[in-house]
């Protein structure tokens, strides 16, 4: 296997892991989305 051929493997194999991450983003985000909501809310009384 050429070193051309191993460049070309890898960036397939990169292309593709890539692919699953940003799918199993897409589906996990609304699931974790309560997790990252912050219960804190912030109130500004500043005069006008």
């Amino acid at each position: 296997m050429t070193r051309r051929d191993r460049i070309a493997l890898y960036g397939r194999l990169g292309l593709i892991l890539m692919a699953f991450a940003v799918i199993g983003g897409v589906v996990a985000e609304p699931l974790l989305r309560p997790l990252w909501s912050s219960r804190l809310t912030v109130a500004n009384n500043s005069p006008r």
